[in-house]
């Protein structure tokens, strides 16, 4: 019945989602949903890193700006067709991501987090001051998507183009959490001496799992530079990782279909709460508190909201039906 629920509910979303944009019109709800579907890439590529190798990264804000300065530069400045500089905004911030996993390999759980937060630091200050190809704080202006000559002007059609670079990033990404690959990863993240032991190159693998992430994560970020036309530093702070971890965290680490959620979530409710908007960090910080309390392992992780849920009502249903066998 499970598999069946499973089965089921997948192509039912995606129906949904297909049909979305016919029946809601509004150009301001349909920029929101780009937004989640953006930052549901994002999520996925941090959910790779974090909740799936247990490598916690608290930088991938500049990596979203890696990916999302390579693309616009590469097709607003140097005139390159939009699929190879959308492309090349994932690799770049992979052959990046493979730099910094070189120099984290050997780093512990806490250096590591230490080392992506000076990372972080660094790409935002050449941002801010490389006047010469970002130009510097005044931001960077680039286009929308086009294809052959056509361009994705109207809101609609930039949703079916997020929406099909998220359902192509989910399958590539659940595939590899499938395979061999996937498998050696959660190991690293259970128990990563038990894994050494068990003949899984530990460095590589970590190496491996950090430049895959990032390539999605650029993916993500030259995604919302187009969606958004305008990128500048002040959009890859700190705070930006802060907020695209808890996405990954809030939907349950482990579990893909939780970073699209915690995405909705974290996207949606500030803008349906902006006469509370000057509280918004503050309600989030409750709410994450809250989560790591009762369910740290988020709304859809092993563990977490919906398996708890799921455990009370079998409780109740075995009881009740031992009710009625007496």
């Amino acid at each position: 019945m499970k598999n069946i629920y499973k089965k089921l509910c997948v192509p039912v979303l995606l129906v949904l989602c297909i049909i979305f944009p016919l029946f809601v019109t509004n150009s301001y709800a349909l920029t929101i949903a780009c937004n989640v579907l953006v930052y549901s890439v994002i999520a996925l590529s941090i959910n790779l890193i974090v909740g799936f190798s247990g490598q916690l990264d608290f930088g991938r804000a500049a990596f979203v700006g890696l990916g999302g300065y390579c693309s616009a530069i590469l097709f607003t400045s140097l005139h390159v067709p939009f699929i190879i500089a959308f492309l090349c905004g994932g690799l770049f911030s992979a052959l990046l991501g493979a730099f910094l996993g070189l120099l984290c390999r050997y780093s512990s759980f806490d250096y590591l987090t230490l080392i992506t937060i000076g990372f972080s630091e660094i790409c935002r200050k050449l941002f801010q001051n490389w006047y010469a190809v970002t130009n510097g704080s005044f931001g960077f202006s680039t286009s929308r998507p086009s294809f052959f000559g056509y361009t994705l002007q109207s809101p609609r059609s930039i949703f079916y183009f997020c929406l099909v670079v998220l359902i192509i990033c989910y399958i590539a990404i659940k595939r590899i959490t499938k395979s061999k690959m996937g498998r050696a990863y959660m190991a690293l993240r259970d128990d990563p001496i038990a894994a050494a032991y068990a003949g899984i190159d530990v460095k590589a693998y970590k190496l491996n799992n950090f430049i895959i992430a990032s390539f999605f994560t650029g993916i993500g970020g030259a995604m919302l530079a187009h969606l958004t036309t305008f990128i500048s530093p002040a959009l890859y702070t700190i705070d930006e990782s802060l907020i695209e971890l808890q996405m990954a965290i809030l939907g349950g680490l482990g579990s893909l279909p939780g970073s699209i959620l915690g995405s909705l979530i974290l996207v949606v409710v500030p803008e349906i709460s902006r006469g509370v908007y000057q509280y918004r960090l503050l309600i989030m910080g409750i709410m994450m508190v809250v989560l790591m309390l009762f369910a740290p392992n988020g709304l859809l992780g092993r563990g977490g909201v919906k398996d708890k849920v799921m455990d009370a009502v079998y409780k109740k249903g075995k009881k009740r039906q031992s009710e009625l066998q007496q």
